[in-house]
């Protein structure tokens, strides 16, 4: 990993994402960009876009004199952002069905069957997570609209952690698969009203598993990880 390289912030990002997922960063750990830069080989400026990155998404809170902490997880706020996230997905599902090229509903399409390829060959969560978060996006950006694009972005990135890490849940993949399916028919039939529904009812029925699991079941982000591998299949 080296500075030169554009996707090093990000890079850094999902690595400190892992750690607060699996534990090794707990809710009040401070981090520290001298010592991250020194583990990954890098200047601190990737580290410190990676940090700002993880406060937008809500990961990691910015204290006094700017010592940034992985922050408590908090169940209600998460589920307010995915029912913004659903309104607004909603809305640009129903304008794209009506406004997507036939070059962005084919791009639509190859991004959709990636993803269907990853599952017959064993189904492996980092590239789905990616692939979906590429799918979702396609279908923003198809709106055509760039005041909700940037909007439903921002909020998207705001989540996105949490829907990367909740598809190593057991049949979570497959489950999301069959969503899209519905998801994508309506798009490219042009049908805009069940676009809208489907993508609405997708990304609410996320974030209703995922508050269950962190309010009802564990209250760390280590905790909602482990436990979504256990109970997969309340995901």
């Amino acid at each position: 990993m080296t500075d030169k390289d554009p996707t090093t912030a990000g890079s850094v990002r999902l690595a400190i994402e892992r750690d607060i997922f699996n534990g090794a960063l707990a809710p009040g750990d401070a981090l520290e960009e001298t010592r991250l830069a020194t583990r990954f080989g890098v200047s601190r400026t990737p580290v410190r876009e990676a940090i700002t990155q993880l406060v937008q998404a809500g990961l990691v809170t910015k204290r006094a004199h700017k010592r940034a902490v992985v922050s408590e997880l908090d169940p209600g706020t998460l589920l307010e952002l995915f029912e913004a996230l659903s309104e607004l997905e909603g809305a640009a599902a129903y304008l794209s069905a009506n406004r997507m090229t036939p070059q962005e509903k084919s791009e639509l399409l190859s991004i959709h069957a990636a993803a269907g390829e990853n599952l017959q060959q064993g189904g492996d969560p980092n590239a789905y997570a990616d692939l979906g978060f590429e799918f979702h996006q396609l279908i923003v950006r198809g709106c055509h609209n760039s005041v909700l694009i940037d909007t439903t972005e921002w909020l998207a990135l705001r989540v996105l952690p949490y829907r990367r890490f909740q598809v190593v849940a057991p049949g979570r993949l497959q489950r999301n698969q069959a969503d899209h399916d519905g998801i994508i028919s309506a798009i490219v039939e042009g049908d805009a009203a069940t676009a809208r529904d489907l993508i609405q009812r997708h990304t609410l029925e996320q974030g209703d598993a995922l508050m269950r699991f962190i309010a009802l079941n564990k209250t760390s982000h280590a905790d909602f990880y482990s436990t979504a591998i256990s109970k997969g299949n309340a995901l």
